[in-house]
């Protein structure tokens, strides 16, 4: 694979030359990262006890995705309009792809350290990590294609087919354009480490919005009128992307030329002149921002001063010991500089709204009418299972990406460090359980009323209660003492499901205490406050093991 993609950029040496990059250099560099990179695993799909690169598995993947996109826009007549929305999708996978995983990639700071220092351009180290990052990109294009070019085939001739997959290349070489225009953008209107904190709150915002479409985009469509649909060319249409290359295959049926034609020029134009842009005049300007991160790091002022005080008054009233107010602290910490913590933990949270909607499936034609059908049902036990999210966050307790710096633990003169955990555990829950819960709580109150709110108590206990058993009953780690390579390894996924299948035991309780008078409720509330705290003594007593 490394010397099919080094044979492929040798066939543009001259249009690289032209960008003003130093070709040996470059392909020297390129061939170092690829080299590196199929060493070890990628991202998310490590293992500690693998060595076989997986990236063919992942490959493998992407292929049924694709597969599934395209059967499902099969029955759509209007070329246009089918390669579009295809294009789109594809595009949109990569580009989540692009930033999820290939960010760090982007802003290696060891690259400026290293070879910037020596007589190396900026154009030739910036086309070497967009071309690492291309070739992984292509790959995965291909592979999200690869079954639909299939289906394709029996749908249209071979020149419409060849010219599908020549525009599987100009999407993803577009892609990773836009993206680069994006981050250089954003750059110029926020500096250093804030930089990639907003970088981490776009991934995140893209899961979300990623999970929800998939859910929710197919109730919406009808697939008996996408038949009958044709897409009409406005002068707006020549501002989408996946558009111009969906003209570019179409253009190669010789109908409506000259619509066709400029779409053609679009999908051409845009990723020569783009790349000429990029790597000429504005490689300097990117370089810079990873420079921007390392100069800010001395400036950073503390603005959480407000929060700080008021965990810290939480700390003193909830922990009960000084090593527990060390597991609070150390937790709030990490956690608010983490971004990999971040990544993993508020997708989760994002998720809540979405799975609202699926669940209560409110009658947006008759929103009013339909709160008040609700008010009138059991539907609020919904919110309390949603509230079980809120606690996912302890999942990621363990993992971090710098597990080295356990030796903390073995150096500190005590061994009681289940004291550590259970204040780790109360930061989490009242960082980000508790704030969850609330609103959930909040939302049912201006649909139910006053007279659920019990039961909310009752249910937001129980989850607490349930999130501790799941502490106790598995072999907890420390706080950030494990690699994150570790988890995937299906543990996590297993809890989840438990922790579901629990928190479905708990809903039925929770109704069959609806049937009890108010003070019936606050009485059994109390019972669980107290099985709360005896599990918080039992997981302070608890021996862990220091890896």
């Amino acid at each position: 694979m490394i010397n099919f993609s080094l044979f492929f950029v040798r066939l543009f040496r001259k249009l690289i030359q032209l960008w003003g990059v130093d070709y040996p250099q470059f392909e020297a560099l390129l061939r170092n990262k690829l080299v590196l990179d199929f060493r070890r695993n990628p991202s998310k799909h490590k293992s500690s006890k693998k060595k076989k690169n997986p990236f063919l598995s992942q490959l493998i993947t992407f292929a049924s995705i694709g597969g599934f996109i395209e059967f499902s826009l099969y029955s759509i007549n209007d070329i246009l309009l089918n390669f579009t929305i295809l294009y789109s999708i594809i595009m949109v996978m990569l580009a989540t792809t692009l930033i999820n995983e290939f960010t760090a990639v982007l802003f290696d700071e060891r690259d400026n350290d290293i070879l910037l220092a020596r007589p190396i351009s900026h154009r030739t180290l910036l086309l070497a990590r967009l071309m690492h990052i291309q070739f992984y990109v292509g790959y995965i294009a291909l592979a999200l294609s690869f079954i639909s070019g299939i289906v394709l085939a029996f749908k249209y001739n071979v020149l419409i087919i060849i010219a599908y997959f020549l525009g599987v290349g100009l999407s993803a070489w577009i892609t990773l354009l836009f993206t680069i225009f994006f981050y250089l953008a954003l750059s110029k209107v926020i500096k250093g480490n804030k930089f990639k904190d907003f970088i981490t709150y776009v991934q995140i915002f893209l899961a979300v919005v990623i999970f929800g479409g998939y859910q929710l985009v197919p109730q919406i469509i009808d697939t008996d009128a996408m038949k009958h649909i044709y897409m009409s060319v406005h002068w707006w249409t020549y501002l989408i992307p996946p558009a111009w290359v969906a003209g570019f295959v179409k253009f190669f049926t010789f109908t409506d030329t000259m619509n066709m034609a400029i779409f053609f020029t679009l999908a051409l134009a845009v990723p020569f002149f783009g790349a000429i842009v990029v790597v000429r005049f504005l490689s300097k300007g990117f370089g810079n921002i990873l420079g921007q991160s390392t100069a800010d790091k001395n400036s950073l002022i503390e603005t959480r001063s407000l929060k700080e005080k008021f965990s810290d008054h939480l700390n003193r009233l909830f922990c009960v010991t000084e090593m527990e107010k060390l597991g609070w602290k150390l937790t709030m910490k990490i956690t608010r500089r983490d971004r990999k913590f971040k990544q993993s933990v508020y997708p989760m949270l994002g998720i809540i709204p979405v799975m609202a909607i699926l669940m209560l499936k409110p009658d947006f034609r008759d929103f009013t009418g339909s709160i008040h059908k609700m008010g009138n049902s059991y539907r609020y036990l919904f919110f309390i299972f949603l509230g079980f999210f809120g606690t996912m966050s302890i999942m990621q307790l363990p993992f971090t990406d710098t597990p080295e710096a356990s030796w903390i633990y073995k150096a500190l003169p005590f061994n009681q460090h289940g004291h550590i955990i259970s204040g780790a555990v109360k930061a989490l829950l009242y960082k980000f359980f508790f704030p969850v819960y609330s609103l959930l709580t909040i939302c049912t109150l201006l649909i139910w009323n006053i007279r659920i709110f019990p039961e909310m108590l009752l249910g937001g206990l129980l989850t607490i209660f349930m999130s501790l058993i799941m502490v106790t009953s598995q072999k907890t780690k420390l706080p950030f003492t494990q690699p994150r390579e570790v988890q995937q390894k299906g543990g996590t996924m297993i809890m989840m499901f438990l922790g579901m299948f629990l928190m479905g035991a708990i809903i039925g309780l929770v109704y069959l205490s609806s049937l009890l008078p108010a003070w019936g409720i606050l009485i059994i509330s109390l019972f669980v406050m107290g099985m709360i705290v005896l599990t918080n003594r039992f997981i302070r007593s608890k021996k862990y093991m220091i890896i």
